[in-house]
């Protein structure tokens, strides 16, 4: 065997590395991501008990949004239209 299942104690990467290098996998098989993975590792190991990353989430706002927001407000949820047909106007248009 290669090395547990468990992802506590290996990744995926460091378990098909080892299938690899034992030859139960031939390096034509391997997946596709293992040599972008190889090349460009993450700076921190994915493991399981890592504390996640006190870093501050902007919220992400544009001028779309306000204008969305406001016109639901006025015409509240319009339904479908359909694109391809001549009947009937867009709510936006009334």
């Amino acid at each position: 065997m290669a090395e547990s299942r468990v992802e506590k104690v290996g990744s995926i990467f460091s378990r098909i590395r080892g299938l690899l290098k034992s030859g139960s996998m031939k390096p034509i098989d391997r997946p596709l991501w293992y040599d972008v993975y190889a090349a460009f590792p993450p700076k921190f190991d994915p493991h399981f008990d890592r504390p996640p990353v006190d870093a501050v989430q902007r919220e992400i706002v544009y001028a779309e949004d306000f204008i969305r927001a406001r016109f639901f407000k006025e015409f509240k949820n319009p339904g479908v239209f359909n694109l391809l047909s001549n009947r009937g106007m867009p709510a936006s248009e009334r």
